[in-house]
Protein backbone atom coordinates (compact mmCIF):
# COMPACT_ATOMS: atom_id res chain seq x y z
CA UNK A 1 0.00 0.00 0.00
CA UNK A 2 1.12 3.04 -1.24
CA UNK A 3 1.02 6.41 1.21
CA UNK A 4 0.78 9.04 -1.13
CA UNK A 5 -0.31 12.54 -0.19
CA UNK A 6 -4.33 12.10 -0.66
CA UNK A 7 -4.32 8.87 1.10
CA UNK A 8 -2.69 10.34 3.83
CA UNK A 9 -5.24 12.88 3.84
CA UNK A 10 -8.32 10.62 3.80
CA UNK A 11 -6.59 8.97 6.63
CA UNK A 12 -6.40 11.72 9.25
CA UNK A 13 -10.45 13.10 8.17
CA UNK A 14 -11.47 9.61 8.47
CA UNK A 15 -9.96 9.14 12.19
CA UNK A 16 -11.34 12.64 13.07
CA UNK A 17 -14.62 11.80 11.74
CA UNK A 18 -14.46 8.48 14.09
CA UNK A 19 -12.86 10.47 17.31
CA UNK A 20 -16.14 13.01 16.79
CA UNK A 21 -19.07 11.20 15.57
CA UNK A 22 -20.21 10.32 18.38
CA UNK A 23 -20.38 14.06 20.12
CA UNK A 24 -21.76 15.38 16.70
CA UNK A 25 -24.96 12.56 16.85
CA UNK A 26 -25.51 13.59 20.76
CA UNK A 27 -25.19 17.40 19.37
CA UNK A 28 -27.56 16.73 16.65
CA UNK A 29 -30.13 15.21 18.52
CA UNK A 30 -29.91 11.38 16.50
CA UNK A 31 -28.80 9.12 19.50
CA UNK A 32 -29.26 10.00 23.48
CA UNK A 33 -26.74 12.08 25.50
CA UNK A 34 -25.03 8.96 27.04
CA UNK A 35 -24.45 10.92 30.48
CA UNK A 36 -28.20 12.35 30.74
CA UNK A 37 -30.39 10.10 32.61
CA UNK A 38 -33.03 7.94 31.32
CA UNK A 39 -35.95 9.49 30.61
CA UNK A 40 -39.30 6.94 31.83
CA UNK A 41 -42.66 6.29 31.05
CA UNK A 42 -43.54 8.90 33.72
CA UNK A 43 -43.31 11.54 31.15
CA UNK A 44 -47.05 10.41 29.89
CA UNK A 45 -48.74 12.31 31.98
CA UNK A 46 -48.44 14.98 29.32
CA UNK A 47 -50.35 13.00 27.37
CA UNK A 48 -53.76 14.55 28.89
CA UNK A 49 -53.66 18.23 28.15
CA UNK A 50 -52.45 17.81 24.30
CA UNK A 51 -54.63 15.07 23.03
CA UNK A 52 -57.42 16.53 20.49
CA UNK A 53 -61.37 15.97 22.00
CA UNK A 54 -63.23 12.92 20.68
CA UNK A 55 -65.57 12.88 17.02
CA UNK A 56 -69.20 13.58 18.38
CA UNK A 57 -72.05 11.10 17.68
CA UNK A 58 -69.06 8.22 16.42
CA UNK A 59 -71.16 5.05 15.27
CA UNK A 60 -69.98 2.13 16.58
CA UNK A 61 -68.40 0.79 13.41
CA UNK A 62 -65.89 3.82 13.05
CA UNK A 63 -62.25 4.16 14.58
CA UNK A 64 -62.10 6.08 16.81
CA UNK A 65 -58.82 8.15 17.29
CA UNK A 66 -56.59 11.21 18.73
CA UNK A 67 -59.07 10.56 21.80
CA UNK A 68 -58.37 12.64 25.35
CA UNK A 69 -57.85 10.89 28.51
CA UNK A 70 -60.87 11.76 30.65
CA UNK A 71 -61.62 15.30 33.12
CA UNK A 72 -60.02 14.85 36.78
CA UNK A 73 -62.55 16.59 38.79
CA UNK A 74 -63.17 14.72 42.50
CA UNK A 75 -60.61 12.83 44.23
CA UNK A 76 -61.18 9.54 45.59
CA UNK A 77 -62.98 9.38 49.07
CA UNK A 78 -59.90 7.15 50.13
CA UNK A 79 -56.87 6.19 49.08
CA UNK A 80 -56.08 2.18 48.68
CA UNK A 81 -52.21 1.01 48.59
CA UNK A 82 -51.41 -0.32 45.23
CA UNK A 83 -51.70 -3.88 44.02
CA UNK A 84 -48.75 -6.50 43.12
CA UNK A 85 -49.56 -9.51 40.95
CA UNK A 86 -45.91 -11.15 40.00
CA UNK A 87 -44.93 -13.85 38.62
CA UNK A 88 -41.23 -15.22 37.11
CA UNK A 89 -41.13 -12.68 34.38
CA UNK A 90 -43.40 -9.74 35.22
CA UNK A 91 -44.39 -7.54 37.74
CA UNK A 92 -47.25 -5.54 37.89
CA UNK A 93 -48.43 -2.50 40.04
CA UNK A 94 -52.33 -1.82 40.02
CA UNK A 95 -54.38 1.49 41.34
CA UNK A 96 -57.20 0.89 42.53
CA UNK A 97 -58.53 4.43 42.50
CA UNK A 98 -57.24 4.40 38.76
CA UNK A 99 -58.33 1.07 37.97
CA UNK A 100 -55.36 0.58 35.94
CA UNK A 101 -51.58 -0.64 36.21
CA UNK A 102 -49.37 1.68 36.95
CA UNK A 103 -46.53 -0.35 35.61
CA UNK A 104 -45.57 -3.62 34.47
CA UNK A 105 -41.57 -4.67 35.47
CA UNK A 106 -39.50 -6.93 33.55
CA UNK A 107 -38.00 -8.76 36.05
CA UNK A 108 -35.41 -10.50 33.86
CA UNK A 109 -34.16 -7.03 31.79
CA UNK A 110 -32.51 -3.58 33.09
CA UNK A 111 -31.62 -1.10 31.89
CA UNK A 112 -28.39 -0.16 30.48
CA UNK A 113 -26.43 0.16 33.32
CA UNK A 114 -27.74 -2.78 34.96
CA UNK A 115 -29.05 -0.81 38.33
CA UNK A 116 -33.00 -1.23 37.41
CA UNK A 117 -35.36 -3.42 36.03
CA UNK A 118 -37.04 -2.16 32.94
CA UNK A 119 -40.59 -0.82 33.38
CA UNK A 120 -43.14 -0.45 30.71
CA UNK A 121 -46.66 0.54 30.18
CA UNK A 122 -46.42 3.27 32.74
CA UNK A 123 -49.07 5.83 34.57
CA UNK A 124 -47.92 8.85 35.90
CA UNK A 125 -46.65 8.51 39.45
CA UNK A 126 -47.56 12.55 40.10
CA UNK A 127 -49.57 15.07 39.50
CA UNK A 128 -52.34 12.56 39.17
CA UNK A 129 -55.31 12.97 41.66
CA UNK A 130 -56.49 9.72 43.05
CA UNK A 131 -59.66 8.80 42.20
CA UNK A 132 -59.08 9.60 38.34
CA UNK A 133 -59.84 6.67 35.69
CA UNK A 134 -56.15 6.75 33.93
CA UNK A 135 -55.59 5.45 30.33
CA UNK A 136 -52.94 2.33 32.21
CA UNK A 137 -51.99 -0.65 30.64
CA UNK A 138 -55.72 -2.69 31.08
CA UNK A 139 -57.61 0.06 32.28
CA UNK A 140 -60.93 1.59 31.21
CA UNK A 141 -62.06 5.23 30.88
CA UNK A 142 -64.41 7.31 29.24
CA UNK A 143 -63.08 9.83 26.93
CA UNK A 144 -64.57 12.63 26.87
CA UNK A 145 -66.83 12.73 29.90
CA UNK A 146 -66.45 14.03 33.39
CA UNK A 147 -66.29 11.75 35.79
CA UNK A 148 -66.33 10.96 39.41
CA UNK A 149 -65.27 8.19 41.93
CA UNK A 150 -67.67 7.77 44.44
CA UNK A 151 -66.79 4.43 46.25
CA UNK A 152 -64.39 1.46 45.85
CA UNK A 153 -67.03 -1.22 46.47
CA UNK A 154 -64.55 -4.10 46.48
CA UNK A 155 -60.88 -4.69 46.37
CA UNK A 156 -59.42 -7.83 46.74
CA UNK A 157 -56.69 -9.88 45.52
CA UNK A 158 -56.57 -14.05 45.94
CA UNK A 159 -53.10 -15.47 44.50
CA UNK A 160 -52.88 -14.54 40.89
CA UNK A 161 -56.39 -13.03 40.82
CA UNK A 162 -57.31 -9.28 41.55
CA UNK A 163 -60.91 -8.12 41.39
CA UNK A 164 -62.05 -4.52 41.71
CA UNK A 165 -65.35 -3.16 41.95
CA UNK A 166 -65.59 0.62 42.09
CA UNK A 167 -68.87 2.79 41.86
CA UNK A 168 -68.54 5.84 39.36
CA UNK A 169 -70.81 9.14 37.75
CA UNK A 170 -70.79 10.25 34.70
CA UNK A 171 -71.52 13.46 33.83
CA UNK A 172 -74.56 14.70 36.08
CA UNK A 173 -76.31 11.49 37.24
CA UNK A 174 -75.00 8.60 34.76
CA UNK A 175 -74.26 5.53 37.83
CA UNK A 176 -72.00 2.73 36.79
CA UNK A 177 -70.77 -0.46 39.16
CA UNK A 178 -67.09 -0.77 37.05
CA UNK A 179 -66.00 -4.76 37.62
CA UNK A 180 -62.07 -5.57 36.71
CA UNK A 181 -60.51 -8.66 37.08
CA UNK A 182 -56.88 -9.10 36.36
CA UNK A 183 -55.60 -12.82 35.93
CA UNK A 184 -51.82 -12.97 35.70
CA UNK A 185 -50.98 -15.92 33.49
CA UNK A 186 -47.62 -17.32 32.87
CA UNK A 187 -44.95 -15.51 31.47
CA UNK A 188 -45.56 -12.15 30.07
CA UNK A 189 -49.36 -12.08 29.45
CA UNK A 190 -52.36 -10.93 31.58
CA UNK A 191 -55.89 -11.38 31.15
CA UNK A 192 -58.91 -8.57 32.10
CA UNK A 193 -62.60 -9.03 32.34
CA UNK A 194 -64.86 -6.41 32.54
CA UNK A 195 -67.89 -5.69 33.18
CA UNK A 196 -70.18 -1.95 33.29
CA UNK A 197 -73.48 -2.16 34.99
CA UNK A 198 -75.83 0.53 34.87
CA UNK A 199 -77.00 1.23 38.37
CA UNK A 200 -78.85 4.40 37.58
CA UNK A 201 -82.80 5.04 36.89
CA UNK A 202 -81.91 5.99 33.41
CA UNK A 203 -80.50 5.09 30.16
CA UNK A 204 -76.76 5.56 30.58
CA UNK A 205 -75.33 6.88 27.27
CA UNK A 206 -71.32 6.57 26.91
CA UNK A 207 -70.16 8.32 23.84
CA UNK A 208 -66.54 6.56 23.93
CA UNK A 209 -65.89 3.69 26.32
CA UNK A 210 -61.63 2.58 25.86
CA UNK A 211 -59.33 0.45 27.27
CA UNK A 212 -55.90 1.14 26.96
CA UNK A 213 -52.78 -1.59 25.92
CA UNK A 214 -50.37 0.72 27.56
CA UNK A 215 -47.64 3.45 26.92
CA UNK A 216 -43.95 3.42 25.30
CA UNK A 217 -41.42 4.79 24.09
CA UNK A 218 -38.53 4.53 21.62
CA UNK A 219 -36.30 1.95 23.48
CA UNK A 220 -32.95 3.97 24.17
CA UNK A 221 -35.54 6.15 26.15
CA UNK A 222 -36.56 3.10 27.99
CA UNK A 223 -33.25 1.56 28.54
CA UNK A 224 -30.42 4.13 28.04
CA UNK A 225 -29.11 2.44 25.44
CA UNK A 226 -27.45 4.01 22.70
CA UNK A 227 -28.96 2.82 19.43
CA UNK A 228 -27.70 2.90 15.66
CA UNK A 229 -31.64 2.23 14.42
CA UNK A 230 -34.29 1.88 16.47
CA UNK A 231 -37.94 0.43 15.54
CA UNK A 232 -40.51 2.25 17.47
CA UNK A 233 -43.98 1.50 16.10
CA UNK A 234 -47.89 0.57 16.46
CA UNK A 235 -49.32 -2.55 14.49
CA UNK A 236 -53.11 -3.71 14.20
CA UNK A 237 -54.57 -6.75 13.22
CA UNK A 238 -58.45 -6.59 11.62
CA UNK A 239 -60.77 -9.25 12.27
CA UNK A 240 -60.64 -10.05 8.69
CA UNK A 241 -57.40 -11.07 8.58
CA UNK A 242 -55.77 -7.58 7.32
CA UNK A 243 -52.04 -6.65 8.96
CA UNK A 244 -51.34 -3.05 8.94
CA UNK A 245 -48.27 -0.73 10.82
CA UNK A 246 -47.71 2.49 10.91
CA UNK A 247 -44.04 4.39 12.53
CA UNK A 248 -45.26 6.10 16.11
CA UNK A 249 -42.89 8.74 14.93
CA UNK A 250 -44.70 9.55 11.83
CA UNK A 251 -46.61 12.62 11.18
CA UNK A 252 -50.06 13.31 12.58
CA UNK A 253 -52.01 12.58 9.06
CA UNK A 254 -49.98 9.27 8.89
CA UNK A 255 -50.13 8.00 12.67
CA UNK A 256 -53.95 8.62 13.19
CA UNK A 257 -55.89 5.85 11.70
CA UNK A 258 -59.98 5.15 12.18
CA UNK A 259 -59.35 1.95 12.13
CA UNK A 260 -62.56 -0.25 13.25
CA UNK A 261 -63.09 -4.03 13.74
CA UNK A 262 -59.65 -4.47 15.28
CA UNK A 263 -58.79 -7.54 16.99
CA UNK A 264 -55.24 -6.92 18.96
CA UNK A 265 -53.45 -3.79 18.55
CA UNK A 266 -49.33 -3.49 19.75
CA UNK A 267 -46.97 -0.50 20.25
CA UNK A 268 -43.52 -1.70 20.42
CA UNK A 269 -39.92 -0.13 20.33
CA UNK A 270 -36.43 -1.99 19.45
CA UNK A 271 -36.77 -5.07 21.56
CA UNK A 272 -40.44 -4.87 23.94
CA UNK A 273 -43.86 -4.33 22.71
CA UNK A 274 -47.02 -3.95 24.47
CA UNK A 275 -49.88 -6.10 22.47
CA UNK A 276 -53.53 -6.09 23.64
CA UNK A 277 -55.91 -7.95 22.32
CA UNK A 278 -59.80 -8.41 22.63
CA UNK A 279 -62.84 -10.89 22.31
CA UNK A 280 -64.91 -8.66 20.41
CA UNK A 281 -63.37 -6.26 17.87
CA UNK A 282 -62.88 -2.88 18.60
CA UNK A 283 -62.17 0.34 16.86
CA UNK A 284 -58.53 1.83 17.82
CA UNK A 285 -57.70 3.98 20.42
CA UNK A 286 -54.60 6.59 20.11
CA UNK A 287 -52.87 9.23 21.72
CA UNK A 288 -49.70 10.65 21.94
CA UNK A 289 -47.26 13.61 22.87
CA UNK A 290 -44.13 14.81 21.85
CA UNK A 291 -41.28 14.11 23.91
CA UNK A 292 -39.60 17.53 25.27
CA UNK A 293 -37.18 19.14 23.90
CA UNK A 294 -37.82 16.83 20.38
CA UNK A 295 -41.00 17.95 18.20
CA UNK A 296 -40.64 14.24 16.31
CA UNK A 297 -39.63 11.98 18.98
CA UNK A 298 -43.40 11.04 21.00
CA UNK A 299 -44.49 8.83 24.09
CA UNK A 300 -47.13 6.97 22.28
CA UNK A 301 -50.39 5.35 23.79
CA UNK A 302 -53.05 2.81 22.19
CA UNK A 303 -55.63 0.47 22.92
CA UNK A 304 -59.21 -0.10 22.13
CA UNK A 305 -62.26 1.65 22.10
CA UNK A 306 -66.08 0.98 21.73
CA UNK A 307 -68.11 3.81 20.52
CA UNK A 308 -71.84 4.93 20.98
CA UNK A 309 -72.64 2.79 24.10
CA UNK A 310 -76.34 2.44 25.62
CA UNK A 311 -76.67 0.97 28.70
CA UNK A 312 -80.62 0.29 30.23
CA UNK A 313 -80.94 0.60 33.87
CA UNK A 314 -80.08 -2.45 35.42
CA UNK A 315 -78.26 -3.46 32.25
CA UNK A 316 -74.69 -4.73 31.61
CA UNK A 317 -71.89 -5.16 29.21
CA UNK A 318 -68.67 -7.10 29.32
CA UNK A 319 -65.51 -7.20 27.73
CA UNK A 320 -62.53 -9.33 27.85
CA UNK A 321 -59.23 -8.61 27.21
CA UNK A 322 -56.17 -9.98 27.22
CA UNK A 323 -52.41 -8.24 27.48
CA UNK A 324 -48.99 -9.37 26.49
CA UNK A 325 -46.43 -6.83 27.35
CA UNK A 326 -42.75 -8.17 27.32
CA UNK A 327 -39.54 -9.27 25.27
CA UNK A 328 -40.36 -9.48 21.35
CA UNK A 329 -40.04 -13.24 20.81
CA UNK A 330 -40.92 -14.34 17.98
CA UNK A 331 -42.43 -17.79 19.77
CA UNK A 332 -44.58 -15.96 22.48
CA UNK A 333 -45.61 -13.38 20.08
CA UNK A 334 -47.38 -16.16 17.44
CA UNK A 335 -49.06 -18.09 20.73
CA UNK A 336 -50.07 -15.42 21.78
CA UNK A 337 -52.61 -13.58 18.84
CA UNK A 338 -52.81 -14.27 15.01
CA UNK A 339 -49.65 -12.73 13.20
CA UNK A 340 -48.12 -11.02 16.28
CA UNK A 341 -44.71 -12.48 15.11
CA UNK A 342 -44.95 -10.08 12.47
CA UNK A 343 -44.52 -6.95 14.47
CA UNK A 344 -40.78 -8.14 15.34
CA UNK A 345 -39.95 -5.91 12.37
CA UNK A 346 -36.11 -7.43 12.30
CA UNK A 347 -35.68 -6.41 8.15
CA UNK A 348 -37.67 -4.75 5.61
CA UNK A 349 -40.29 -6.30 3.19
CA UNK A 350 -39.34 -10.23 2.52
CA UNK A 351 -35.64 -10.02 4.44
CA UNK A 352 -37.99 -9.62 7.73
CA UNK A 353 -39.29 -13.47 7.30
CA UNK A 354 -35.65 -14.92 6.34
CA UNK A 355 -34.49 -12.76 9.86
CA UNK A 356 -36.95 -14.40 11.68
CA UNK A 357 -35.93 -17.52 10.35
CA UNK A 358 -32.05 -16.99 11.17
CA UNK A 359 -33.40 -15.81 14.49
CA UNK A 360 -34.99 -19.05 15.00
CA UNK A 361 -31.80 -21.12 13.94
CA UNK A 362 -29.80 -18.99 16.08
CA UNK A 363 -31.81 -19.55 19.13
CA UNK A 364 -32.22 -23.39 18.25
CA UNK A 365 -27.92 -23.61 18.05
CA UNK A 366 -27.91 -21.84 21.71
CA UNK A 367 -30.21 -24.66 23.02
CA UNK A 368 -27.72 -27.09 21.40
CA UNK A 369 -24.05 -25.07 22.54
CA UNK A 370 -25.33 -23.39 25.68
CA UNK A 371 -23.78 -19.83 24.33
CA UNK A 372 -25.26 -16.92 21.98
CA UNK A 373 -21.26 -15.61 21.48
CA UNK A 374 -20.83 -19.35 19.99
CA UNK A 375 -24.42 -19.95 18.27
CA UNK A 376 -22.82 -16.82 16.55
CA UNK A 377 -19.74 -18.35 15.26
CA UNK A 378 -21.64 -21.29 14.41
CA UNK A 379 -24.32 -19.61 12.45
CA UNK A 380 -22.04 -17.88 10.12
CA UNK A 381 -19.93 -20.63 9.22
CA UNK A 382 -22.99 -22.54 8.63
CA UNK A 383 -24.36 -19.47 5.62
CA UNK A 384 -20.76 -19.37 4.84
CA UNK A 385 -20.23 -23.39 4.13
CA UNK A 386 -23.76 -22.72 2.43
CA UNK A 387 -22.48 -20.41 0.29
CA UNK A 388 -19.32 -21.99 -0.71
CA UNK A 389 -19.66 -22.52 -4.13
CA UNK A 390 -20.88 -19.30 -5.08
CA UNK A 391 -17.59 -17.63 -3.67
CA UNK A 392 -15.60 -19.91 -4.92
CA UNK A 393 -16.65 -19.45 -8.82
CA UNK A 394 -16.65 -15.72 -7.65
CA UNK A 395 -12.96 -16.21 -6.60
CA UNK A 396 -11.91 -18.20 -9.12
CA UNK A 397 -13.66 -15.65 -11.89
CA UNK A 398 -11.70 -13.10 -10.47
CA UNK A 399 -8.41 -14.33 -10.64
CA UNK A 400 -9.65 -15.28 -14.23
CA UNK A 401 -9.90 -11.66 -14.95
CA UNK A 402 -6.60 -10.75 -13.02
CA UNK A 403 -4.94 -12.69 -15.40
CA UNK A 404 -5.90 -11.51 -18.76
CA UNK A 405 -5.57 -7.78 -17.16
CA UNK A 406 -2.53 -7.18 -18.91
CA UNK A 407 -3.80 -7.81 -21.99
CA UNK A 408 -6.79 -5.61 -21.51
CA UNK A 409 -4.47 -2.80 -20.87
CA UNK A 410 -2.79 -3.06 -24.34
CA UNK A 411 -5.73 -3.03 -25.77
CA UNK A 412 -7.11 0.27 -24.02
CA UNK A 413 -4.06 1.47 -25.28
CA UNK A 414 -4.05 0.62 -28.82
CA UNK A 415 -7.82 1.57 -29.32
CA UNK A 416 -7.97 4.16 -26.94
CA UNK A 417 -9.71 6.78 -29.38
CA UNK A 418 -11.87 4.25 -30.83
CA UNK A 419 -14.18 3.26 -27.26
CA UNK A 420 -16.60 1.52 -30.01
CA UNK A 421 -13.65 -1.42 -31.28
CA UNK A 422 -12.27 -1.40 -27.68
CA UNK A 423 -15.61 -2.80 -26.93
CA UNK A 424 -15.55 -5.55 -29.31
CA UNK A 425 -12.14 -6.50 -28.78
CA UNK A 426 -12.63 -6.52 -25.40
CA UNK A 427 -15.64 -9.07 -25.87
CA UNK A 428 -13.73 -11.19 -28.44
CA UNK A 429 -10.95 -11.75 -25.47
CA UNK A 430 -13.37 -12.39 -22.92
CA UNK A 431 -14.84 -15.36 -25.01
CA UNK A 432 -11.33 -16.33 -25.83
CA UNK A 433 -10.25 -16.49 -22.65
CA UNK A 434 -13.26 -18.19 -21.27
CA UNK A 435 -13.88 -15.07 -19.11
CA UNK A 436 -17.38 -13.31 -17.67
CA UNK A 437 -16.71 -10.18 -16.32
CA UNK A 438 -19.49 -10.64 -14.24
CA UNK A 439 -18.28 -13.73 -12.82
CA UNK A 440 -17.33 -11.95 -9.89
CA UNK A 441 -20.07 -10.22 -8.75
CA UNK A 442 -22.89 -12.50 -9.59
CA UNK A 443 -22.19 -14.99 -7.20
CA UNK A 444 -22.00 -12.27 -4.48
CA UNK A 445 -24.61 -10.69 -5.22
CA UNK A 446 -26.91 -13.90 -4.12
CA UNK A 447 -25.68 -13.71 -1.09
CA UNK A 448 -26.40 -9.92 -0.07
CA UNK A 449 -29.76 -10.92 1.01
CA UNK A 450 -28.94 -13.24 3.23
CA UNK A 451 -26.10 -11.09 4.63
CA UNK A 452 -28.50 -8.48 4.94
CA UNK A 453 -31.17 -10.61 6.94
CA UNK A 454 -28.35 -11.97 9.36
CA UNK A 455 -27.16 -8.48 9.93
CA UNK A 456 -30.76 -7.89 11.20
CA UNK A 457 -31.28 -10.48 12.91
CA UNK A 458 -28.30 -10.01 14.97
CA UNK A 459 -29.13 -6.04 14.99
CA UNK A 460 -32.73 -6.60 16.67
CA UNK A 461 -32.34 -9.70 18.75
CA UNK A 462 -33.72 -9.08 22.28
CA UNK A 463 -32.19 -12.12 23.55
CA UNK A 464 -28.83 -11.16 22.48
CA UNK A 465 -28.82 -7.77 24.81
CA UNK A 466 -26.55 -7.82 27.93
CA UNK A 467 -25.68 -11.57 27.08
CA UNK A 468 -21.62 -11.53 27.90
CA UNK A 469 -18.77 -13.50 25.64
CA UNK A 470 -15.42 -13.07 25.80
CA UNK A 471 -14.29 -9.80 26.82
CA UNK A 472 -17.95 -8.31 25.42
CA UNK A 473 -20.22 -7.50 27.88
CA UNK A 474 -23.29 -6.89 25.85
CA UNK A 475 -23.48 -8.73 22.77
CA UNK A 476 -26.43 -5.77 21.82
CA UNK A 477 -23.31 -3.10 22.56
CA UNK A 478 -20.21 -2.57 21.44
CA UNK A 479 -17.39 -4.24 22.92
CA UNK A 480 -15.51 -1.38 24.45
CA UNK A 481 -12.85 -2.75 26.80
CA UNK A 482 -11.41 0.76 27.88
CA UNK A 483 -10.51 4.69 26.25
CA UNK A 484 -7.68 6.12 25.26
CA UNK A 485 -8.15 9.82 25.39
CA UNK A 486 -12.00 9.45 25.38
CA UNK A 487 -12.55 7.57 22.21
CA UNK A 488 -13.51 3.95 23.06
CA UNK A 489 -11.26 0.83 22.15
CA UNK A 490 -13.60 -2.08 20.47
CA UNK A 491 -10.99 -4.75 19.58
CA UNK A 492 -13.79 -6.61 17.70
CA UNK A 493 -14.42 -3.81 15.21
CA UNK A 494 -10.69 -3.55 15.08
CA UNK A 495 -10.05 -6.53 14.19
CA UNK A 496 -12.54 -6.94 11.36
CA UNK A 497 -10.78 -3.93 9.97
CA UNK A 498 -7.57 -5.35 9.88
CA UNK A 499 -8.81 -8.46 7.76
CA UNK A 500 -10.52 -6.62 6.11
CA UNK A 501 -7.11 -5.26 4.83
CA UNK A 502 -5.53 -8.81 4.28
CA UNK A 503 -8.37 -10.21 2.25
CA UNK A 504 -8.06 -6.86 -0.30
CA UNK A 505 -4.40 -7.86 -0.60
CA UNK A 506 -5.53 -11.34 -1.25
CA UNK A 507 -8.03 -11.00 -3.53
CA UNK A 508 -7.46 -10.82 -7.18
CA UNK A 509 -7.94 -7.49 -8.59
CA UNK A 510 -8.43 -6.67 -12.42
CA UNK A 511 -9.08 -3.07 -11.08
CA UNK A 512 -7.01 0.25 -12.22
CA UNK A 513 -4.77 2.14 -9.91
CA UNK A 514 -7.20 4.32 -9.05
CA UNK A 515 -10.15 1.95 -8.10
CA UNK A 516 -7.57 0.14 -6.10
CA UNK A 517 -6.31 3.38 -4.01
CA UNK A 518 -10.30 3.82 -3.19
CA UNK A 519 -10.47 0.28 -2.42
CA UNK A 520 -7.52 0.45 0.42
CA UNK A 521 -9.52 3.39 2.10
CA UNK A 522 -12.50 1.71 2.20
CA UNK A 523 -11.38 -0.35 5.18
CA UNK A 524 -10.90 2.89 7.03
CA UNK A 525 -13.97 4.04 5.83
CA UNK A 526 -15.95 0.80 6.91
CA UNK A 527 -14.76 1.27 10.47
CA UNK A 528 -15.56 4.80 10.61
CA UNK A 529 -19.03 4.22 9.91
CA UNK A 530 -19.32 0.65 11.98
CA UNK A 531 -17.28 1.40 15.03
CA UNK A 532 -19.87 1.43 17.04
CA UNK A 533 -21.78 -1.77 16.14
CA UNK A 534 -22.69 -4.13 18.77
CA UNK A 535 -20.77 -6.68 19.15
CA UNK A 536 -22.79 -9.27 18.03
CA UNK A 537 -22.41 -7.99 14.48
CA UNK A 538 -19.33 -7.62 14.72
CA UNK A 539 -18.64 -10.71 15.95
CA UNK A 540 -20.15 -12.27 12.91
CA UNK A 541 -18.57 -9.60 10.49
CA UNK A 542 -14.79 -11.01 11.80
CA UNK A 543 -15.65 -14.30 11.58
CA UNK A 544 -16.87 -14.27 8.43
CA UNK A 545 -13.72 -12.29 7.02
CA UNK A 546 -11.69 -14.82 8.74
CA UNK A 547 -13.93 -17.62 6.82
CA UNK A 548 -12.73 -15.82 3.63
CA UNK A 549 -9.55 -15.52 3.80
CA UNK A 550 -9.10 -19.49 4.86
CA UNK A 551 -11.27 -20.38 1.56
CA UNK A 552 -9.31 -18.21 -0.22
CA UNK A 553 -5.84 -19.78 0.94
CA UNK A 554 -7.42 -23.06 0.49
CA UNK A 555 -8.53 -22.23 -3.26
CA UNK A 556 -4.90 -20.64 -4.01
CA UNK A 557 -3.47 -24.36 -2.22
CA UNK A 558 -5.62 -26.41 -4.23
CA UNK A 559 -6.03 -24.38 -7.73
CA UNK A 560 -5.58 -26.55 -10.95
CA UNK A 561 -6.75 -23.55 -13.64
CA UNK A 562 -4.26 -23.73 -16.69
CA UNK A 563 -1.74 -21.40 -16.86
CA UNK A 564 -1.92 -17.84 -17.83
CA UNK A 565 -1.45 -17.42 -21.70
CA UNK A 566 1.92 -15.70 -22.96
CA UNK A 567 2.22 -12.49 -23.54
CA UNK A 568 1.23 -10.91 -27.08
CA UNK A 569 -1.52 -13.24 -27.49
CA UNK A 570 -3.00 -9.99 -26.74
CA UNK A 571 -2.10 -8.88 -30.48
CA UNK A 572 -3.08 -12.09 -32.15
CA UNK A 573 -6.82 -11.54 -30.47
Amino acid sequence: MKFDKEMVIAFILCGALLIFWQPLCVWMGWMPDPAAPVQGAVQTAAVPATVPAVQKEAPAAAGTSRLPVPAQIKPAVRTLPAVLLGNDDIACEILPEAGAIRSITLKNFRTADREKQISIDQLPSAGTPAGALQPGATGVFFPGMSMTLDNIVRSEQKGSLYTLVRDVTLGKDARLRITQEWTLGRSNTLAMNLKVANTGRTTAEIPVLAVSGGELQAWSNVSGDTLRMDSFRLDYYTADGSYNDVNADAKDKKFFRNAGNVRWEALSNKFFISVLQAKQPFNLYQARVPEPGKSDRYFAAAGAAYSGLKLAPESTSEWQFELYAGPKNTAKLKAFAPDADRTMHMAWGPLDYLARLLLWVLIQLKGVCGSYGWSIIILTIIVRLLFWPATAKANASMKKMSRVQPKIQELRAKYKDNPQMLNTKMMELYRTEGVNPMGGCLPILLQIPVFFALYATLDGAVELRQVSFWWAQDLAAPDTVCHIFGLPVNPLVLAMTLLMVLQQRLTPTAMEPMQQKMMMIMPIVMLFFLYNLPSGLTLYWTVSQIFSILQMLLQKHYNTATPAPKAGSAQKA
